[in-house]
């Protein structure tokens, strides 16, 4: 429910800082500023300006802090609403004491995302803009930025829009004919109605298809590094990582559980997961952990297949590359510093069985380097992302269900005896696209987004 009260909270990262900024938005932002900021010049404030002042406790007169002003009046604002800023100097001590002085004032704390859950109910931006906000701030690396970018810029907006725009179109004329049935009109046009509505659903089936690439750009490549214990799965995550988080050990074994880490490689971000020694088991807690591997080996994106290059090739590596369903396969021939035991024939077996083969040291880094490379062109080689991609579960079921009904009106169109049925799903598929972008009157949907977002924002 939108309360057309006061709210205050810090922008910034909470923790010791240059600079943090205060921020208020609501009604009551003019005259909360004017007890709470004293300016250094009796000037007129102008909007949109930075002003040098204190920030002082409205009950005692004492300053608080040397501070810098902007005011932002409604409806040219973040919020669509007034907003005040202060820049403090960036001490918690500070913040709270500016917050708990607004607060006395009239302000009330902001809860989590409600700037933006504001501006989404004043029309500054819509739902899927406002997630693209969140994705924007918890983006992991440039790829994720660039296609929250996009969203937040209208692009996913917009291609909803021509979509559910075809639909209207299809269902005013369907409507039409219901309405006016008595009424000397044109013959339906089915093909052209069949046409619109396929043209349509090509639109939605694209977005669907695009899903799993644009949720990898946003969350991550699951990579997952595998291979038999001991053959360097721990030191190869910790060379890639560039620091030693993983537990190394010459103990086969070491590793019993799944471990995961987040590593930057051009600009895409790979959620590194080194697993257990994939063998057969030799403990009810070794067979639990080689389970897990597996597991994750079938969920991921990508696999990296370790093989120690200084054993013959064991029957467990075959049986690893055997079973794997990931979309790509790289495999890493480790420990390179040592002398090779694997024949070129069991190299072109390799080959065969895998998008890129790549040798390695782990040890010294060597081919390190080209590792990262492999996986950054087997992960661009995967996935070509659109320009307006969905990213989100939400997104996707919507469209879902949005094709469900799609179907149905296109199956009663051709059967042309029962036009109030198909209206009856075209609006069903109308209000979908609708929801999808702005379910204002959904304060649960509202509820499970904002509660996402940090404080402040």
């Amino acid at each position: 429910m939108y309360r057309a009260d006061t709210i205050v909270a810090c922008a910034t990262p909470p923790g010791r800082g240059a600079v943090s900024i205060v921020r208020l938005s609501g009604p009551d932002c003019s005259r909360i500023g004017a007890v709470l900021f004293r300016p250094t010049r009796a000037t007129a404030a102008r909007p949109w300006a930075l002003h040098h002042g204190m920030a002082v406790d409205p009950d005692s007169g004492e300053a608080l802090d040397e501070v810098l002003a902007a005011s932002m009046p409604a409806p040219h604002s973040y919020t669509g609403e007034d907003v005040l800023e202060l820049h403090c100097h960036g001490s918690p001590v500070v913040v709270e004491a500016v917050i708990a002085c607004a607060i006395r004032a009239g302000a009330r704390a902001a809860e989590p995302g409600e700037f933006t859950r504001r501006a989404v109910l004043n029309g500054k931006m819509d739902l899927v803009q406002a997630e693209a906000v969140a994705d924007l701030i918890d983006a992991p690396v440039r790829s994720a930025a660039a296609l929250a970018w996009q969203q937040l810029q209208g692009a996913l907006s917009g291609r909803l829009g021509v979509v559910r725009e075809k639909i209207v179109s299809v269902l005013a004329d369907v409507e039409a004919n219901v309405d006016f049935s008595d009424e000397e009109l044109p013959d339906e046009n089915v093909p052209a109605r069949h046409e619109e509505l396929a043209t349509a659903r090509g639109k939605i089936c694209g977005l669907l298809e695009g899903f799993a690439a644009a949720r990898r750009q946003r969350e991550g490549y699951r990579t997952v590094v595998a291979g038999r214990p001991n053959v360097g799965k721990s030191s190869l995550v910790n060379a890639l990582l560039g620091s030693g988080r993983m537990i190394v050990s010459d103990e086969p074994g070491t590793t019993r559980d799944t471990v995961e880490e987040v590593v930057d490689l051009g600009g895409m971000a790979f959620v590194l997961t080194d697993t257990a020694g994939v063998r057969a088991a030799q403990s009810k807690a070794e067979a639990a952990a080689v389970e897990r591997a597996l597991e994750s080996c079938g969920q991921a994106d990508l696999v990296v297949v370790v093989i120690d290059g200084s054993e013959p090739l064991h029957d467990d590596d075959r049986e690893l590359l055997a079973g794997l369903e990931a979309p790509a396969t790289v495999v890493a021939i480790n420990k390179r510093d040592l002398p090779s035991r694997l024949s070129g024939q069991t190299r072109a077996e390799l080959a065969s069985r895998a998008a890129r083969v790549v040798e390695t040291c782990a040890l010294t880094g060597e081919g390190c380097a080209e590792l990262c490379g492999v996986l950054e062109e087997v992960a661009r080689g995967t996935d070509e992302l659109q320009p307006a991609a969905i990213s989100r579960v939400r997104h996707r079921t919507a469209l879902e269900r949005t094709l469900v009904c799609l179907d149905r009106a296109d199956e009663l169109i051709a059967q042309q005896g029962a036009p109030e049925l198909a209206a009856i799903e075209l609006r069903g598929a109308a209000d979908e696209l609708a929801a999808l972008v702005a379910p204002l009157d959904n304060e649960e949907i509202l509820d499970i987004i904002f509660n996402e977002f940090c404080i402040g924002k």
